[in-house]
């Protein structure tokens, strides 16, 4: 009986941490460029422990690790000249105290210095890893989809380029193999503000195939109806665990006062 409330219990620690994403998924469903989080389980593993006849470790908790899901969100026009978002894979490089980190999240403005920012105020850097500076004189810079970025004299009628956009891409995060390693080394890891640290094991090349578009941002990937059915699923599994332990607890009491009572 108490083996029964071991593994009652050990279901129920994997289902809270699920919760715990699929929660911060639906608070971060209106950040720009924001990517969802899954759990893996040990499910798999313990399926293969099974078939080959070794005995599965089901009284271990079977959290295994938590992953992003890289899939492109929406593109939103917004209309504002500092937006960009990514079409196709690649991440911006900014410059942050810890050093550089990389988003998908394009909502740039202007500070005070006339640098082009993040919503931390973390420099967005060039294909040199500088900081891009637009002059004062130009509100409004003209970026192509390459990431080329101008300014225009509209006296003079001519246009110069000031900065190209960095954007740089992991290849790993892509590979099935790498993939398979995720809970274990991710490729890019997330950090508390929502940022993408690298491993320093792993490779960066130039994003190819992408294409900046100006005006736009882009949406976070998590899709409100399904997280909220996830929710609603992981909250009666949970309370159907919690109720075995309330009846084993139960019958726990009885037996050791009513049943094994010395008369």
């Amino acid at each position: 009986m108490i083996e029964g409330l071991f593994i009652s219990a050990s279901g129920m620690l994997p289902k809270s941490v699920r919760q715990e994403a699929i929660a911060n998924n639906l608070a971060n469903v209106e950040v720009p460029g924001f990517k969802k989080d899954n759990m893996f389980l040990r499910e798999m593993r313990e399926q293969m422990k099974t078939q080959s006849g070794d005995y599965p470790d089901w009284r271990l908790n079977r959290f295994e690790g938590a992953w992003t899901d890289h899939e492109q969100g929406k593109l939103r026009q917004t209309g504002d000249v500092f937006d960009l978002a990514i079409s196709g894979k690649g991440f911006f490089a900014l410059q942050t105290p810890a050093g550089i980190q990389y988003t998908r999240n394009g909502n740039f403005s202007k500070n005070d210095l006339g640098q082009l920012v993040n919503p931390l105020g973390f420099q967005v850097l060039d294909q040199a890893g500088a900081t891009i500076t637009i002059p004062d004189d130009f509100e409004s810079p003209i970026i192509d989809g390459s990431g080329t970025v101008r300014v225009r004299d509209e006296l003079q009628g001519e246009d110069t380029v000031i900065a190209e956009i960095q954007v740089v891409d992991f290849p790993e995060l892509y590979d099935r193999n790498a993939m398979a390693q995720t809970p274990y080394q991710p490729p890019l890891r997330k950090g508390g503000d929502g940022l993408f640290i690298p491993h320093p094991a792993t490779i960066q090349v130039p994003a190819e195939g992408m294409e900046l578009v100006q005006g736009f941002v882009e949406e976070s990937n998590v899709e409100p109806v399904v997280e909220m059915v996830k929710m609603i699923d992981l909250y009666r599994s949970y309370e159907a665990e919690q109720r075995a332990i309330q009846v084993q607890d139960a019958t726990l009491d009885r037996a050791v006062n009513d049943i094994g009572r010395v008369s």
